[in-house]
Formats: structure tokens, C-alpha cells, sequence
């Protein structure tokens, strides 16, 4: 069936990575779209994502200002970020048809990456996981007629 669980609430244990690396050339295929995966794809996916971060994320540099090390998996938008981020690299770097000025596009996108977690997250979780609490958005009532 669907899955229900928010992209937060899925993992309370630390992923492992399944293999040291980042990932195939060939996936993800597209954008990746959490809501609503069904729970296999989610959790191939998921494990993708964790196999790039654990290589990417440090070689290329981020603080723990710019990023929560030890609760990555627990932030919904920095699961979103990153996701963005390792499907970017997929297109442009690791893609055998990108333009040769791709990876210079990806470069200058992490850093614009970096400056923005540093902005948002700012380092947040570096001793301990802190859970921000989010408004929820109700939906307006149903006017019958």
C-alpha cells in the first residue's frame, strides 16, 4: 500500500549506508518525490540517498553548521535539500550524455547549497537532535450548499 508516514517520522535509527559510494550513474531517474512512495521504493531510495550522503557530504566539506551529521534523516527539509542535491548530481555529473559545464553548474550550486544551509539550519543539532515545532495548515471547513 501507500506509504503514510512523513519523511521524518520513517527512520529513528541512524541509516547505514548499503555500499560505500554514490549511488548508480543511472538513478534516480528523475526528481524524487517522497509523499506518497510505496514503502519499497521509498526504502531503495532512501538507502541510495544515504550511500551519496555518507561520501558526498564530507568530501565536499559541510560544517556542522550546514549540516546535522547526526540527525540528517530526522530534518524533513534537509532530507528535501539533499535530495535535490544528489539528483543534481546524478544529472550533471554522474550523467554520461551532461554538458561538459555541468559540473561546474553543480559546484557552484553546493556552494549556494552550503550558504543556504548554513542560513537555515545554523548548526542547530550539533550536540544533540532539537526538534522544531511546525505549524500544521488546516484545511478551511466545507461550506455545504
Amino acid at each position: 500500500g501507500k506509504a503514510s508516514a512523513q519523511v521524518h517520522g520513517r527512520h529513528a535509527a541512524r541509516p547505514q549506508p548499503t555500499a560505500d559510494g554514490e549511488g548508480e550513474a543511472d538513478e534516480p531517474s528523475g526528481p524524487v518525490n517522497w509523499h506518497g512512495m510505496l514503502d519499497d521504493e521509498y526504502a531503495m531510495t532512501f538507502d541510495a540517498l544515504t550511500d551519496f550522503l555518507s561520501w558526498a557530504v564530507p568530501h565536499w566539506g559541510f560544517t556542522t553548521e550546514q549540516f546535522p551529521y547526526g540527525c540528517w534523516w530526522l530534518h524533513g527539509d534537509i532530507v528535501e535539500e539533499m535530495t535535490s542535491w544528489w539528483t543534481m548530481w546524478q544529472a550533471y555529473v554522474r550523467n554520461p550524455t551532461a554538458h561538459p559545464a555541468d559540473p561546474s553548474v553543480f559546484h557552484e550550486r553546493t556552494w549556494n547549497l552550503q550558504q543556504r544551509l548554513g542560513a537555515t539550519y545554523q548548526g542547530r543539532c550539533r550536540h544533540e537532535h532539537q526538534t522544531i515545532a511546525r505549524p500544521v495548515v488546516n484545511a478551511p471547513p466545507m461550506s455545504t450548499p
